[in-house]
């Protein structure tokens, strides 16, 4: 690349970003190359970790199907049924419409959320889409639950009232998710690691001192307590490790 091109490149990006890699890279030049490698591998990460959340949720929207329907409904209430985000029973339902923050504030609802962004995206398709004009689907909803909801769902601790309801869905429904780690805590740990990491991936921070072997290890980890085939066939898709190898 022309001195010409890097400049100008440099002088586009916000000093106090390009000074992270600078201070590693010594140059300009050489520190371009490692502002281009973290866009490389922001970008092998984004999509490792899509995969882990389409398993993620999958795992967790399987169980919570069958859960739901057995739970006993209020007398003069219709029975609870396998649309859990729309009508969450006890105790998922104070989980996913926590109360408001500050007097006079709408309490948070995740079915309405979700519902609003997967509507915007089934009246973004094209005429020729096989879905178009479809009414919002269970499965619409499920796909745009965020990342963080998943975290919120699972016990961070065995004891306390505060996590009693997430304690007791892990006990009755959501341990059937993760059959090869029975340990709540620790995939709790795995899924919060990956949600923190996809935001800064997203934001394309800097990861050029960052441990991203762990954090690949991590997901892969996390997918082998769904199920090993899972694990092992994003180990041999996964385009982290060759981004790394990669690294200048």
């Amino acid at each position: 690349m022309q001195q010409k091109s890097v400049m100008a490149v440099v002088s586009h990006l916000s000093r106090p970003r390009f000074d992270t890699y600078l201070a590693v890279a010594g140059s300009d030049r050489a520190a371009l190359e490692l502002y281009r490698w973290n866009v490389e591998m922001a970008g092998a990460l984004q999509e490792s970790l899509g995969v882990v959340e389409v398993m993620l949720r999958n795992a967790i929207d399987r169980e919570l199907k069958l859960w739901n329907p057995q739970q006993p409904s209020p007398t003069g209430s219709a029975a609870f049924a396998a649309n859990w985000v729309e009508r969450p029973a006890p105790p998922l339902h104070k989980i996913l419409n926590p109360p408001a923050r500050g007097r006079g504030r709408p309490a948070h609802s995740t079915f309405a959320t979700a519902k609003k962004r997967a509507q915007s995206d089934c009246d973004l398709r094209s005429p020729g889409h096989p879905r178009h004009r479809f009414p919002v689907s269970h499965d619409d909803v499920v796909a745009h639950i965020t990342f963080g909801t998943w975290v919120k769902l699972l016990p961070k601790k065995t004891s306390g009232s505060a996590v009693s309801g997430q304690q007791k869905l892990w006990t009755d429904a959501l341990h059937a998710a993760f059959p090869h780690n029975p340990s709540p805590l620790v995939v709790h740990f795995w899924v919060n690691r990956l949600h923190q990491l996809r935001n800064r991936v997203a934001h394309l921070e800097p990861l050029i001192l960052t441990d991203v072997r762990s954090y690949h290890l991590t997901a892969a980890r996390l997918l082998g307590a769904i199920e090993p085939g899972l694990r092992d066939w994003y180990a041999g898709t996964s385009r982290v490790p060759v981004v790394l190898a990669a690294k200048p």
